[in-house]
């Protein structure tokens, strides 16, 4: 705990005044591994800091509360991470002959839409981030990995709103600052809140050993996946379009389940709502996105209303994933002019869309009891939410002048309670975090959910290989546990390429395509996701990029899972479409050259074994004798 008592943790001024130079008192409890640090101010404001140690890792958020009968004075300028800490001595920059020598410099690792940035820290330098309209990683991910020369720290901000960080370095330390963008707010008397949260590992070693370390950090204390009453894994869905008649989801379930194919879930998308929604073959026709706000089961596209539909999928061992986006609600829906006070006033860029209030009790009420009868009712296993908006103007729009930030706070202590309540609730059940596909990605919704659909991207039926096979490459360093989808074509290469910790098999998505009616084909899906199957198993522990991250379709991509814990691993290798190389080497990760390394071969079977030394010395040679072609080796060692 020393790491944490010697640091400041947080700052702000008080009425224009420096925390530091405030009249407070302090007191100060451990118990275990969490240490509680009381301020109490003289007018009654109190914060208490709560910091925790995790593994190698520490995390604290700050809580704010106004004990006295009036306002309390200004907060502003705001960071609920303000930390100096060491860092190896950097000569400051200055003009030579010679390029610098990047092995010697801190590299600050940071990432848009989870594609990374390496960039040189300078001392006397700093960089900039946020991210983008509110939505926590629309645009920039709040992960960064700073390392100079074998050592170096993992910053992680813990807000679903709009977050902001500043990285510094001076010639002996890195600075890093982050807090909730734009605060400066007086609380009322009696009022109470929480604001954004940080996760900070110190490590030494590689920049990859570092990744799997946080890995590690975030199944171990984070994630849902393993917990007692959750999922194991990750779960291999079959998509249906919820706007399908129920007559061919029937079919189409049946399918599945009397040919045997592995599949976990059924995950039904959008469309399945509103009173006058009509059936259509897929998402890009009929008027059911109107409806969003109204989440009674549409009767002319279900007329079972969903329990028939359940009962097949229970019936058949399966499970069942439901999608629902209830911040979202159009207009002329019925509840907005019930309770027009439970959304947000706003001029709305096309004023038919409102966002619900989640900060005002009675709307969070009517939010958390409506999904609490769906999920009860209609057998919900995994409860999936999407946010497709941007919300940062509306909660601007709704603070005063001395209330900035107000708005969004208690919107994002709102959704982290309903969540949780949710969890409570329902403690076998799965949550599903979407918002338009990895775009609120941050430590508070890890800890509360799983993002099984990472990008929007996959909602093309032919979208690119190359860059699903992009985001395994990067996400994997931060997500022990996404998914993806996995386009509607009959392809081994493209179906590979979207293997993942979570998979939504989308072959039976739509009317628009026939399914079930070609037997070859349902052979290649019972071979291809029983492979994926055994595949996930290896996705859990280590993860090792073997490529680096590029577009270009003249390349190979590939990349390693091991697992220590089993001693075991995989890797999955691509030669893509333009490549002219038939023969590709890669350095794998954590070979022990004292072992003996049994490889297989997934396409042929063949098994052969080779010494850690000689696979050191020369490197995992693999040759593909095809353009656009793919493999899996699956590989023991002891």
């Amino acid at each position: 705990m020393d790491f944490l008592k010697s640091q400041k943790r947080f700052d702000f001024l008080y009425d224009g005044v420096p925390f530091s130079e405030c009249d407070y008192t302090v007191e100060q409890t451990e118990s275990g591994n969490t240490l509680t640090t009381v301020y109490t101010m003289k007018d009654g404001l109190k914060i208490t800091n709560i910091a925790e140690k995790k593994d190698s890792a520490y995390e604290w958020v700050n809580w704010w509360e106004n004990t006295s009968d009036t306002s309390s004075k200004i907060i502003s300028e705001l960071w609920d991470c303000s930390v100096s800490l060491p860092m190896e001595y950097e000569d400051p920059p200055a003009w030579t002959s010679y390029m610098p020598n990047r092995a010697e410099q801190t590299l600050l690792h940071s990432y848009r839409n989870f594609a990374p940035t390496v960039t040189p820290l300078l001392p006397g330098k700093h960089m900039d981030f946020a991210s983008y309209l509110g939505r926590s990683s629309y645009d920039t991910v709040p992960f960064f990995n700073i390392h100079k020369k074998g050592r170096g720290y993992i910053f992680a901000v813990g807000w679903t709103g709009q977050w902001n960080a500043r990285v510094s370095r001076t010639e002996d330390t890195i600075e890093f600052n982050s807090k909730i963008e734009d605060t400066h707010f007086r609380l009322l008397p009696g009022e109470k809140i929480r604001t954004s949260s940080v996760v900070i590992m110190p490590y030494e070693g590689s920049v990859v050993a570092s990744q799997n370390q946080w890995r590690s950090l975030v199944r171990n204390h984070y994630s849902l996946i393993g917990k007692e009453g959750r999922e194991k894994k990750c779960p291999l869905s079959a998509g249906f379009w919820g706007g399908m008649h129920s007559d061919i989801v029937f079919d189409r379930i049946k399918v599945y389940q009397d040919n045997n194919i592995p599949v976990e879930y059924v995950w039904m998308d959008a469309g399945w709502y509103g009173p006058d929604t009509l059936p259509t073959p897929d998402e890009y026709e009929g008027g059911s996105w109107c409806y969003t706000g109204d989440w009674s089961v549409s009767p002319k596209v279900h007329p079972g209303q969903l329990k028939d539909i359940l009962k097949t999928i229970h019936d058949g061992g399966m499970k069942f994933l439901l999608w629902f986006e209830p911040e979202r609600v159009f207009s002329h829906m019925p509840i907005v002019k019930e309770h027009p006070e439970y959304f947000f006033k706003c001029d709305y860029p096309d004023g038919t869309v409102y966002i619900l209030n989640l900060g005002d009790p009675e709307a969070w009420n009517y939010c958390l009891e409506l999904l609490s009868t769906q999920i009860r009712e209609l057998g919900i296993d995994c409860y999936r939410q999407d946010f497709n908006f941007n919300p940062l103007p509306v909660w601007q729009y709704n603070d005063a002048e001395d209330r900035k930030g107000i708005s969004e706070i208690k919107h994002i202590e709102g959704l982290y309670r309903l969540w949780d309540t949710l969890l409570e609730r329902f403690p076998n059940m799965l949550i599903d975090n979407c918002a338009s596909g990895g775009c609120r990605i941050d430590i508070e919704t890890l800890r509360r959910s799983v993002p099984l659909w990472r990008s929007d991207l996959t909602c093309s039926a032919n979208f690119p290989s190359t860059a699903v096979q992009c985001h395994h490459l990067d996400h994997n360093l931060w997500l022990p546990y996404s998914g993806n989808g996995t386009g509607r074509i009959y392809d081994t290469y493209r179906l590979r390429s979207t293997y993942s910790p979570g998979m939504n098999f989308q072959h039976a998505w739509t009317a628009r395509e026939t399914f079930g009616d070609d037997s070859e084909k349902i052979e290649w899906m019972k071979k291809y996701l029983t492979e994926f199957i055994k595949v996930r198993e290896y996705m859990d522990e280590d993860f090792y990029p073997l490529t680096e991250i590029g577009s270009q379709d003249d390349i190979w991509a590939a990349c390693q899972f091991d697992r220590p814990s089993k001693s075991d691993g995989m890797v999955q290798v691509f030669r893509r479409a333009s490549s002219p190389y038939k023969t590709a080497c890669f350095s794998l990760g954590n070979v022990d050259e004292n072992c003996t390394y049994t490889f297989t071969d997934a396409n042929n079977e063949q098994t052969w074994r080779v010494s850690g030394k000689d696979l050191v010395k020369d490197g995992f040679v693999v040759t593909l004798e095809e353009k656009r072609s793919s493999n899996i080796f699956f590989y023991t060692y002891a």
